[in-house]
């Protein structure tokens, strides 16, 4: 059965109608297809494991690869203040050296 579209419609606009469908779902999918997050480096370790608890509690855990070495310390440091300000307990200086030795460690180049 043919839609009221497809009879006002002629051969050619019908033609490039379904070419125009099938590009945007075949970049639909390629657009879609990288869109999975990648696993954070070290996955399993204790540090891997205390930064996805402690940092991915708020929002995603960043993949270290994302920022440099001296980022990620004015990041962390940075994070301490939103923390309190958001009322979650700050974290430990054990905590801080484990997450911040951790993600420069997997950071990227400077």
């Amino acid at each position: 059965m043919r839609s009221k579209l497809d009879a006002l419609l002629p051969i050619g606009m019908k033609y490039r109608r379904a070419v125009s469908l099938v590009v945007a779902a075949v970049l639909l999918l390629l657009g879609s297809a990288g869109c999975a997050p990648k696993p954070l480096p070290e996955l399993g370790s204790s540090a891997e494991q205390l930064y996805a608890r402690r940092c991915g509690g708020c929002h995603r855990p960043y993949l270290p690869s994302t920022m440099t070495s001296a980022m990620w310390a004015e990041q962390v440091a940075a994070m301490q203040l939103k923390m309190a300000q958001a009322g979650v307990a700050p974290l430990s200086n054990s905590e801080r050296r484990e997450i911040l030795d951790y993600l420069q460690r997997n950071a990227g180049n400077d």
